[in-house]
């Protein structure tokens, strides 16, 4: 029959080994044929491999908002006593820190005080006829040592982040006090030098996108021993029915015949930090 291949062959069918076989060109293969196994394996392996890398991006702990590693800090503050009902101390002071660790730094602490009798003072001196040993703070020094274990977050009406720390301090160093005569019209005050150790609380709080202030507030308590006014101290020292010393009219002599006695000074404080060099870079482990 016309048409027929000589032989009586049958013409080549797509698949059948035929040249479109050889060329890899059957259009039936091409368009029906399934993925082979190898295929999908490398496919799944591809998305497992994009969904590790997206889970690597997200951050759900943020990074820290202040880096104070090798950073001096230089703190003015103003603070105010809050355990002595009978003077009251208000106090300028400046702190000045190095930060060797982002959780450590050691520093000095000035604070000079200005005290004064309280009304209590007064009414206790009028109403029951009693008059107090006192004393006043004049100045406060130390060298500290600073460790900030605590460190947080606030969300502000869910529109900021508010970052905090908490710190602990412990120092030691020097204190000046000044006796409150009882009968300030006849007696001079004498004033003592003496050693102590501070303990204080502190909080600080970062600003948002400013690298190199913090407002912080805290409380320190200073102990140390302290010398008072004599007992014996008085007007009635005329001989030979006098009860107290004459000798001790003198500042002095007073000075000399008083007793150490334990003593301690709260201040609640509120201050301004500002951190040199003004720039910090965050740094990561390869």
């Amino acid at each position: 029959m016309e048409g027929q291949p000589a032989g009586g062959e049958k013409p080549a069918e797509p698949g059948d080994g035929g040249v479109d076989d050889i060329l890899g060109d059957d259009p039936v293969m091409a368009e029906g044929a399934a993925p082979s196994a190898d295929a999908g394996k490398q496919e799944a392996d591809s998305e497992e491999k994009q969904i590790k890398a997206e889970i690597g991006q997200i951050r759900v702990v943020q990074r820290q908002r202040m880096l104070k590693k090798k950073r001096f800090e230089l703190q003015p503050q103003f603070g105010i006593s809050v355990n002595d009902p009978y003077v009251r101390h208000y106090s300028i002071g400046l702190d000045v820190n190095y930060w060797f660790h982002n959780r450590m730094a050691v520093g000095l602490t000035g604070t000079g005080l200005v005290g004064a009798k309280t009304p209590r003072y007064n009414n206790i001196r009028f109403q029951e006829g009693l008059l107090l040993t006192a004393n006043k703070v004049l100045w406060q020094a130390s060298l500290n040592f600073t460790y900030n274990p605590f460190y947080g977050k606030i969300a502000i009406f869910n529109r900021a982040l508010l970052h905090w720390e908490g710190s602990v301090t412990v120092g030691g160093g020097a204190t000046q006090t000044q006796v409150l005569p009882r009968y300030e019209a006849i007696h001079e005050p004498f004033r003592t030098v003496t050693g102590g150790g501070q303990l204080g609380i502190n909080g600080r709080f970062y600003t948002r996108r400013i690298d190199w202030l913090s407002v912080n507030i805290g409380m320190r308590t200073w102990i140390y021993a302290d010398k008072q006014e004599p007992i014996n101290r008085g007007p009635d020292d005329t001989p030979p029915s006098g009860v107290d010393d004459p000798s001790l009219n003198d500042a002095g002599a007073a000075k000399s015949a008083a007793d150490y006695k334990a003593a301690f000074n709260v201040v609640f404080y509120l201050g301004v930090s500002f951190y040199l060099p003004p720039k910090f870079e965050y740094t990561t482990p390869r």
